[in-house]
């Protein structure tokens, strides 16, 4: 594990305009997890990652729909773990057939399924510092041995 950045943002727009920034080194096949409270900026962060990767649509938190499927430069995949309950459940809804699909797949409450995860991702931390501060820090994740 390593920190790529440790950084504050002040308003919504910085949050997704770091988004926007980390688009621009994403891959096919890559995974972001995303850790944070309620309100912490996860979702004004996946925004700027859909801009940066030229997704036409807004992004909306998908979680009542869980998954959210986004066509850009390369395929989006918003994924949303807030409504559920365990791993079983998580399991069910094939969540890691978009793992090896040719997207990127962003995971908000990422902490909810931290055990089965991939190996190799990119991890981002989400702390309030006040009403629009946010505090980010982004690692990268190898524990694959690599």
């Amino acid at each position: 594990m390593s920190t790529i950045l440790l950084t504050e943002t002040k308003t919504a727009e910085e949050t997704e305009l770091l988004g926007f920034k980390l688009a621009k080194s994403l891959r096919p096949d890559d995974v972001v997890a995303l850790y944070g409270e309620l309100g912490s900026g996860k979702t004004c962060f996946v925004n700027g990652i859909a801009r940066g990767l030229n997704v036409l649509k807004s992004v909306k938190s998908p979680s009542f729909s869980i998954i959210n499927e986004y066509p850009g430069n390369v395929p989006l995949f918003h994924i949303d773990f807030y409504r559920l309950e365990n791993t079983a459940e998580i399991e069910d809804i094939g969540w890691t057939e978009y793992l090896d699909s040719g997207g990127i797949v962003i995971i908000e409450w990422a902490e909810r399924v931290k055990n089965v995860l991939p190996s190799k991702r990119i991890d981002v931390y989400f702390q309030i510092l006040n009403e629009v501060a946010r505090r980010l820090e982004i690692i990268a994740v190898d524990d694959s041995g690599n």
